[in-house]
């Protein structure tokens, strides 16, 4: 089983991770890696979306989970949190009688274009814990990839799903949140909670 590594113990982190052969999509061990990736992501309270290098695998593949999809599908207002963030409101929080949303698989994925403007966003990432920053983020950004079926697809998103969709494909460029960081500080207690 793999787990999600911290910056200092994980080199993939800081590589450009390579395709997968679109002919490997369908198999056991990509579908293994895929499953894994989406039961490290659900025991994270705050984690909204993981890339196979923070798993030590340098593919160009990531998984956004179902409850960041369903807050977006809510219209929740972006607070501009990314990866391991917080909720501001509990309110936003998925009902228990709300339907939870699949997970979304990308593989290959292709950032096509972004809007001009950014936008000051709030982020952390699961490999760098205790750690948040400030990162200039597009509004707007469309995503085409495969699926975890193989079939391509072109997503378009704003708000907080354009800004997941920036921090993964950062991942896959070996490139970290830090490193664009306009602010950097330490997570407070109450937020751990």
């Amino acid at each position: 089983m793999h787990s999600i590594l911290p910056e200092n113990k994980n080199p993939i982190l800081r590589q450009i991770a390579r395709e997968l052969p679109v002919e490997e999509i369908g198999t056991k061990q990509t579908k293994d890696l895929i499953g894994e990736m989406e039961a490290l992501l659900s025991t994270e309270k705050y984690g909204v979306a993981l890339a196979a290098p923070q798993v030590g695998k340098p593919l160009r593949l990531f998984v956004i989970s179902g409850k960041a999809l369903a807050r977006g599908k809510r219209n929740a207002p972006d607070t501009g949190t990314d990866e391991e963030a917080p909720q501001e409101n509990p309110e936003e929080s998925p009902r228990p009688s709300e339907p939870a949303l699949p997970d979304q698989v990308y593989i290959n994925p292709k950032l096509l274009k972004m809007s001009r403007g950014k936008y000051p966003k709030h982020e952390g990432c699961l490999s760098i814990r205790g750690k948040w920053g400030i990162v200039p983020r597009a509004e707007k950004a469309t995503v085409r990839a495969y699926d975890e079926k193989g079939v391509r697809f072109t997503r378009g998103a704003s708000g907080f799903l354009a800004h997941i969709f920036q921090h993964e494909m950062d991942h896959l460029e070996g490139i970290l949140y830090t490193d664009k960081a306009i602010e950097m500080y330490d997570e407070k207690l109450d937020e751990k909670e």
